[in-house]
């Protein structure tokens, strides 16, 4: 008797054991996306609509192979938060996407032979839950964390599995912004260069025909052309310079609005200028159509802090004067009272910019 009261307190005792336990476990997170192959293209479903005005949080892998490089980001807040990382080694691709929750579905493209039947292995990526399947040379790994974020890595090339799991367990989130860089001088000077994307551990500026200058830096080394390079020299840094192909021709395009038929670069005609900053480790990549070596340089030699760290705030109070349909008047062709400024263009002109009053006798400058 007294040995089957000791069995049923022993069990009590382990039951009670077992439930502290099953209380004391973390819940799991409620999966919010759903992910799967079907012919031939990986699926992606949200089921959760994103809040309004939400942000996309910019996570990005420390670690790649060597030899990966940094093609381009960008990234979109409201009802689609998502940022993209696209990296290239050679002819292979990576693409690293972040997906906030949203209720959105989306698709890419992977191969034929990708579909319900492809096999699927489930491993464990920073602790959480992750399934990976490989077809021929692509390969897809996708997990969600606690906040119902996916993360997705999708890759075409020879990176092992491997490979890819340690890039994934790299990815961390970043927060700190890149200090704010601008080019001070560019052959198109009476047209804007816009601030296109900045975020975390990367920025682009643009501008359009007949140039097509693009502007960028990041944190991260940034993908050169596959042509010989040129070695210069920016701020006494030693840079890499590859010339547009002055014969060759772009793609051109025709607007059927207007009518007006501009060339867009290819790999052939973009000339390109990379260095990298030795004190703060930054990468400066900028392109432009057919550009000569001397505007590369000149481009690169004018790279400063940009307006929202150097420019004091009546400058940025400026920007809110009256429009004007007199073209000289537009908001890039003034200067604040007191302020001096001119525009040396390409063919070496110079032209004294006009202060406030000189443009708008009898107006007041608006307030900040």
């Amino acid at each position: 008797m007294k040995k089957r009261i000791a069995s049923l307190l022993l069990a009590a005792v382990t039951v009670l054991a077992l439930c502290t336990s099953a209380l004391a476990a973390p819940a799991k997170a409620a999966c919010r996306w759903q992910v799967y192959l079907d012919h031939g293209s990986l699926r992606w479903q949200g089921s959760k609509a994103a809040e309004a005005g939400a942000k996309a949080p910019i996570y990005q892998p420390s670690w790649l192979p060597e030899g990966w490089t940094l093609e381009y980001a960008v990234t979109r807040d409201g009802v689609w938060p998502e940022t993209d990382w696209e990296y290239r080694c050679g002819e292979e691709t990576l693409s690293v996407s972040l997906c906030a929750p949203s209720d959105f579905g989306f698709s890419c493209w992977m191969d034929a032979e990708a579909g319900d039947k492809t096999p699927k292995k489930t491993l464990k990526i920073q602790g959480y839950q992750a399934d990976f399947w490989k077809v021929k040379q692509e390969s897809a790994l996708a997990w969600e964390d606690k906040q119902g974020n996916l993360f997705l890595m999708l890759h075409s090339g020879s990176l092992t599995q491997a490979e890819l799991e340690k890039a994934a367990n790299s990815v961390t989130e970043l927060k700190e912004p890149l200090p704010d860089y601008r080019l001070g001088w560019t052959p198109v000077q009476d047209r804007e260069i816009h601030r296109g994307i900045t975020i975390p551990g990367y920025a682009e500026d643009g501008g359009g025909a007949p140039d097509f200058i693009r502007f960028t830096y990041s944190t991260q080394a940034l993908t050169a052309p596959a042509r010989t390079p040129e070695t210069v020299t920016v701020r006494g840094v030693e840079a890499r310079l590859w010339l547009g192909d002055p014969s060759a021709s772009g793609t051109v395009v025709t607007s059927s609005l207007s009518g007006k038929t501009v060339e867009i670069p290819t790999e052939n005609t973009w000339s390109t200028l990379i260095w990298t900053d030795p004190e703060t480790g930054i990468c400066f990549r900028i392109k432009g159509g057919k550009l000569s070596k001397e505007t590369m340089l000149r481009m690169a030699e004018s790279v400063e802090p940009g307006r929202a760290a150097s420019q004091p705030a009546q400058t940025a109070a400026a920007d809110k004067a009256p429009s004007s349909s007199d073209p000289s008047a537009s908001r890039k062709s003034w200067v604040a009272d007191g302020w001096k400024a001119v525009i040396t263009r390409a063919d070496g002109t110079v032209e004294q910019v006009p202060s406030f009053s000189e443009l708008f006798p009898g107006q007041e400058l608006p307030a900040g």
